[in-house]
């Protein structure tokens, strides 16, 4: 295990995908921060009117800069995505993965060394993208002019978004270690990210359920809810649960399928 582990670190080091994606993230991030201090400058000249957008200058910091931003679009995640299918599947391509089962590697263990250092690369693409959010709003608007955020609620935001991302991390593992193909694991993982919290409304809708929101157990949404720096108890312990579930349950089926799947 730890010379698999060695081995996917050095790819991981030398990999153009990860280096690209976490760059883009950054980019991503930037230019999310400088579209908000545009809207917060047009609401602080009254142009934004009674609209949401007009809470924007008296709400502006660094910390708000992040929370606005984790709960937009998703752009990081899907980045998370895109590094993943093509880390993985580059291994089937060049039958890299074969050469190192015909040696002797046990299945589950090449499984697990792929989750983790997808799961490293996750965390690393996340905290810049969190990094940049943060020091291109505290440019702006000082960390927390307002004194509303507590060291302990930004660190348990912080350490929330990670647990989320590892598992986001473990279903794109999953979902790259099944299909293989790369053009074919970097669209699911996109859609994966995209239509899923769709799907699961349409669910609702489709049933008409008004007791039970389908998206509250899905991580896109988790994600979402757990983007502030005072979440609700509740919320959380649904968070960790959710992203427990995906994670081991993709972590746990992959694993599976890849030991029964036979590897060209």
């Amino acid at each position: 295990m730890r010379n698999l582990l060695r081995a996917d670190f050095y790819k991981l080091k030398k990999s153009k995908a990860f280096w690209i994606c976490t760059l883009l993230g950054i980019a991503i991030a930037v230019l999310m921060v400088v579209a908000e201090k545009a809207a917060v400058n047009l609401a602080a000249t009254g142009a934004g009117g009674d609209s949401p957008v007009g809470e924007m200058a008296s709400a502006a910091s660094g910390v708000w800069a992040v929370t606005m931003s984790l709960t937009q679009q998703h752009f990081n995640i899907i980045l998370m995505g895109i590094f993943a299918a093509i880390f993985i599947s580059s291994e089937f391509g060049y039958g890299t993965m074969k050469n190192t089962l015909s040696r002797g590697a046990q299945r589950w263990k090449v499984f697990a060394s792929k989750f983790v250092t997808c799961g490293a690369g996750a965390l690393f693409m996340v905290l810049t993208f969190m990094g940049a959010l943060l020091a291109m709003g505290t440019a702006f608007w000082g960390f927390d002019p307002q004194g509303n955020v507590s060291a302990g609620g930004f660190i348990g935001m912080i350490l929330l978004q990670m647990l989320l991302m590892l598992s986001f991390a473990a279903v794109f593992t999953f979902i790259s270690m099944t299909i293989r193909a790369g053009g074919g694991a970097i669209a699911t993982n996109i859609i994966t990210v995209l239509i899923v919290s769709t799907l699961l409304s349409a669910v609702n809708l489709l049933f008409n359920s008004n007791t039970v929101d389908l998206n509250k157990y899905w991580l896109t949404r988790t994600v979402e809810t757990l983007a502030t720096t005072a979440p609700a108890s509740g919320d959380v312990t649904r968070g960790i649960v959710v992203a427990l579930a995906w994670g081991v349950g993709s972590l746990a089926l992959g694993t599976v399928l890849f030991n029964k799947q036979d590897v060209k």
